[in-house]
This record gives C-alpha cells, sequence and structure tokens, in this order.
C-alpha cells in the first residue's frame, strides 16, 4: 500500500522537538509526544533526544509501515546530488526516509518535511539541508492500514489529589519549580526560577501572572505549561 507524507504533528503537554519522532509523525499522523512514547518503548531508553536508524524503523513496523533499503552509488552523495539523481525515481506515489548531515528527513515526489521545516515544503525549500551528506536512504510502504499502536498512548492519568501531588513534586524536584504554600489565604504559590520568571515577564508570556493555585490539579495543570515554556526557551536545560 503507499502511503504519504504530513505535517509533523505537536499537541500542547505531549510533544518531541527530535527529528526522530518527527519523521515518525510525519509518516503516521501520530503526536510527537506518541512518536517518542514509542521509540522508548522500543529503544528501552528513557528519553529520546536522539534516534538511531534502527530504531525508528522497529517504531514504523509496529504501525504497519515496512521500509527497504535503497543503494547508494558510490561516495555518499550531498542531498542535492541524491535528488537530481533520482528526480525520475522519485515519484508521487513512492516515499524516501532519508538520513542525511545525522538527520531523518522524507522525501516524496518533489515534498519535503522533517523536524526543521514541520510542514510539507518544496525539494527546493531554504530550510532543507541540501549540502548535507546522505548516509542512508530507505523507501517506505505500507503493509497494511496505518496504526497507532497501544504502547504510543499516553497513560490515562490518575487525577486523585494524592497522585497529582505526587507529580507535581516529583516535577518541582526535576525542573526547579517553587511550589509554596500559604496557609492563611489556603492557596498554593507556583513558579519557575528567577531566570525563567524574568523572561516570561520580558516576553509578556502568559505564566507571568499565574502563579496562584487552589488545588494539586491546578497545580499539576500549571508545570505543564511551565515546562513547555523551559522546553522551548531552555532546551539545554530539559530534565532527564
Amino acid at each position: 500500500m503507499s502511503i504519504k507524507i504530513n505535517p509533523v504533528t505537536h499537541t500542547k503537554g505531549d510533544k518531541n522537538r527530535y527529528c526522530g519522532p518527527s519523521a515518525l509523525s510525519a509518516v503516521t499522523k501520530m503526536n510527537t509526544g506518541e512518536a517518542a512514547r514509542l521509540l522508548r518503548h522500543v529503544s528501552g531508553r528513557t528519553s529520546i533526544k536522539g534516534c538511531y536508524t534502527y530504531h525508528l524503523l522497529s517504531a514504523l513496523k509496529l504501525c504497519s509501515v515496512s521500509s527497504t533499503r535503497i543503494r547508494l552509488e558510490g561516495k555518499r552523495p550531498t542531498l542535492a546530488g541524491w535528488l537530481k539523481s533520482t528526480v525520475k525515481q522519485r515519484t508521487s506515489d513512492r516515499v524516501f526516509l532519508v538520513v542525511a548531515g545525522h538527520h531523518f528527513q522524507l522525501i516524496q515526489g518533489r515534498r519535503y518535511v522533517c523536524g526543521i521545516t514541520g510542514e510539507v515544503v518544496s525539494i527546493k525549500d531554504p530550510k532543507v539541508k541540501r549540502r548535507a551528506r546522505v548516509s542512508e536512504v530507505l523507501e517506505l510502504t505500507a503493509d497494511a492500514k496505518i496504526i497507532i499502536p497501544d504502547a504510543a498512548r499516553k497513560p490515562k492519568r490518575d487525577t486523585s489529589d494524592r497522585a497529582m501531588r505526587r507529580e507535581a513534586k516529583k516535577l518541582a524536584k526535576l525542573w526547579g519549580f517553587w511550589v509554596d504554600y500559604d496557609r492563611q489565604f489556603n492557596y498554593w504559590y507556583v513558579a519557575m526560577s528567577d531566570e525563567a520568571e524574568t523572561l516570561a515577564h520580558r516576553i509578556g508570556d502568559a505564566l507571568r501572572d499565574e502563579h496562584y493555585c487552589y488545588s494539586w490539579g491546578e497545580i499539576r495543570s500549571r508545570m505543564d505549561a511551565m515546562i513547555e515554556f523551559m522546553q522551548t526557551h531552555y532546551p539545554q536545560k530539559q530534565a532527564a
């Protein structure tokens, strides 16, 4: 069965910015958080900040997508060189997973998508790193209807007060968040580090004003937004 490439899907509170999950998302339409979860399942890793090709192919196989390795002639070509030499082979009904510059990208005819572009763009788009050296090329096909395995699904959250409290305290320790209870007014003051709070004020982010919570559920929900802020503005400080 033929398949087609799609835009990378990021979902608030359940996303991953690396190219492996992005490639998996663009083939299957699952969000990048689900893709990272599936890659953790097949690789046994606790976080996905990089991905081996065989782990990505194993995850695709669980989604009913098979791969066939395409032989590269001679020395490793640049992406531009490979595109030029495969004009006749790159028909609109064939999808190629290309590894170039240690980066996963998907190409279908003259259409291209990866974690950098996010959207499906032309192979001539300035964001396409055409000088990167190609190390691997695989053609992807669907064995049956593409599925999203249960291993990719986000576990349903235990919303009991005790569970929310346990999760919030764990995240506060991992990310350096501040949680302080005011007994007089019966609320929790929840904030990021001083550096992150200063940045939120400077760029006008809504988090600059949302500090008071009245339940552990509210605290946990606010922390999701705080984590997203940290992942966007301080990717080098991501918790393990």
